[in-house]
C-alpha cells in the first residue's frame, strides 16, 4: 500500500539538532572520543554563514548526518523551512532506484539502451556532443549522470527505470518532500509535475545509501565510487580539492546545491547544502553569488572534522581496529554466521562482526593457523594489503602489479611487495613510507589508506 504523500509546501526543515539512530554500534577507532561530542561545534561554525546569507537575501539550508558514531549519531538541520528546486541533486534518487532494480535482478548495468537524437537535451554532460542513434550501457549512463550530471543520460535512465519507480522508492524511504515530477529540461504544467527537495530529505537519502538500508553492498559502494569521481567541482570540489569527498551538485536558475559524503575516516558525515539566491533570476549571477557561500560552508564543516581527526592522528592502530574501520567504510554487514571467525576472536569481541565480514569479503586472511592477532599493532604492509584488496572490492579491478618502486626490500615482506606497489600507484602511501612498511602504522596512515580506496578525483 502506497503512503499518501503530504503536500510539498507543508514540509518544513528542522532547525535544531535532532538525535538519530542511523547506526547502532560504537566506532571502535573513536573509542578515545566522547560519545556525547555531537555536532555542536560544526553548528557553531555554520551559524554565522547562514546568518550572513539571510542578510544578503539568500535562502540557505544545511543538513548533516553523522555516519560514523563519533558525533553521537546525530543529525543537524539548519536554515530555511521551505523546499527548493532540486536541480541535479534529484539524480541521486534516480541512481538509487536504478541500483535497487539492479539488486533485484530486474536490470543489469551491462544492459544496453538505444539512445536516439530525440533523447538528446542540453545543459550538463558530454553525450550531447556525440552522434546518435547508438546503444549505451546502463553503467555508462549512470556514471555520466553522476560524474558529469549529464542530462541526456538522466532522461534516458528515467525512462528505463520509470518515474513512478523512483517515486515509489522515495515513498519507501519516507522522503516526504523529495519529488520527481518531470525529466530534465521538461516543462512542469502544474506544481505536482515539478521536482522538489529539502535538506532533510536529501540528507536522509544520503544516510540511507551509506547505511545500505535498501541496497546491496556492491550497489552502495558503486554509487559512492561514482560520486567520488565527480567532475563538476564548482562547490564542494572547489572548496576542498584534495579532500576525501564524494558528492553530487545541482545548479539551475537561481539555485545552487551540493550534497554528498565527507569521508574523513572515523568521522564520516553526510552533508547537504542547498541555496537559493533570491535577489536574481539570472543563472550566472546566482552561481557567482551562491557558489562561494556553499564553498564556505563546506570548508567550515571539513575544518571541524579535520580538527577532530588530528587530535588522534599519531595514535597507533591495531589490526582489529583498522579492519573494523575498513569494513564499516565499505558498508559490510557484520557476518551473521560466526563460523568464519578466527580462533582467537571470540564472539563477544567488539570487533568480531566486522572482522568476520571483512574475511568473508576477502579483505583479511589472518596470520596463519586460523589466528588473526587482532590486538597487535598493524604495520604499513598489512594496511597496504587490506586497502588494496578493498580497492579491488569496490572497483572490481586491480591497479598495478610488481614490486614497490623505491621500497627497501629489507623492510617489505615478500608477500606484500605487490600490494605496496599498488598502494604507491594509487597514492595510498608515499615512497618514504614504503621504505618502512615493517613499522607499526598510526591513524594518519590508516586515513590515507582508507581514502585511497575510493580513488577520489577532481
Amino acid at each position: 500500500m502506497t503512503r499518501r504523500r503530504k503536500p510539498v509546501l507543508r514540509r518544513t526543515l528542522m532547525t535544531t539538532i535532532a538525535a538519530t539512530a542511523l547506526l547502532t554500534s560504537l566506532l571502535p577507532a573513536a573509542s578515545d572520543a566522547s560519545p556525547e561530542k555531537g555536532l555542536s561545534a560544526i553548528a557553531s561554525a555554520l551559524t554565522p554563514i547562514l546568518q550572513q546569507a539571510e542578510k544578503d537575501g539568500i535562502r540557505m539550508s544545511v543538513g548533516i548526518r553523522d555516519l560514523s558514531g563519533y558525533y553521537g549519531h546525530e543529525t543537524l538541520l539548519l536554515g530555511s523551512r521551505e523546499p527548493y528546486m532540486p536541480a541535479s541533486t534529484i539524480k541521486l534518487a534516480v541512481v538509487s532506484a536504478l541500483m535497487q532494480q539492479v539488486d533485484r535482478g530486474e536490470l543489469s548495468l551491462a544492459d544496453q539502451v538505444r539512445v536516439t537524437p530525440e533523447d538528446v537535451v542540453g545543459g550538463s554532460g558530454s553525450l550531447q556532443t556525440e552522434s546518435f542513434p547508438q546503444d549505451l550501457t546502463l553503467e555508462r549512463l549512470a556514471r555520466l549522470m553522476i560524474t558529469q550530471s549529464d542530462n541526456t543520460a538522466t532522461n534516458v535512465l528515467i525512462d528505463k527505470v520509470g518515474m513512478d519507480r523512483v517515486q515509489q522508492l522515495m515513498d519507501q524511504l519516507d522522503l516526504r518532500t523529495m519529488h520527481l515530477g518531470r525529466k530534465m529540461f521538461a516543462a512542469a504544467p502544474s506544481p505536482a509535475q515539478d521536482n522538489y527537495i529539502d535538506a532533510a530529505d536529501l540528507t536522509e537519502l544520503l544516510g540511507q545509501i551509506y547505511q545500505g538500508s535498501f541496497l546491496s553492498v556492491s550497489s552502495r559502494n558503486q554509487i559512492i565510487a561514482w560520486m567520488a569521481r565527480q567532475e563538476v567541482n564548482t562547490k564542494f570540489g572547489a572548496a576542498l580539492p584534495d579532500a576525501p569527498i564524494a558528492h553530487k551538485t545541482g545548479e539551475n536558475a537561481n539555485v545552487t546545491h551540493d550534497a554528498g559524503y565527507f569521508l574523513v575516516p572515523g568521522h564520516e558525515l553526510a552533508v547537504s547544502v542547498l541555496l537559493q539566491v533570491t535577489t536574481t533570476q539570472d543563472f550566472d549571477e546566482a552561481q557567482r553569488i551562491g557558489n562561494p557561500i556553499v564553498q564556505q560552508a563546506a570548508r567550515a564543516i571539513y575544518s571541524e572534522q579535520v580538527k577532530d581527526q588530528e587530535a588522534s592522528a599519531g595514535s597507533p592502530l591495531t589490526r582489529a581496529e583498522f579492519t573494523s574501520l575498513v569494513a564499516r567504510e565499505l558498508g559490510l554487514a557484520s557476518a551473521a554466521d560466526q563460523s568464519s571467525q578466527f580462533h582467537d576472536i571470540r564472539d563477544d569481541n567488539p570487533f568480531a562482526g566486522d572482522i568476520a565480514a571483512a574475511r568473508q569479503a576477502g579483505l583479511v586472511r589472518g596470520t596463519g593457523e586460523g589466528l588473526f592477532n587482532g590486538s597487535a599493532p598493524i604495520t604499513r604492509a598489512e594496511m597496504a594489503a587490506i586497502a588494496v584488496r578493498a580497492y579491488m572490492f569496490i572497483h572490481r579491478e586491480a591497479s598495478a602489479s610488481g614490486k614497490a618502486p623505491e621500497a627497501n626490500e629489507g623492510t617489505v615482506p615478500s608477500w606484500a611487495a605487490g600490494y605496496v606497489s599498488q598502494a604507491l600507484q594509487l597514492g595510498m602511501m608515499e615512497p618514504a613510507a614504503a621504505r618502512r612498511t615493517d613499522q607499526p602504522a598510526n591513524r594518519q596512515d590508516g586515513s590515507r589508506f582508507i581514502t585511497g580506496m575510493w580513488n577520489f578525483t577532481r
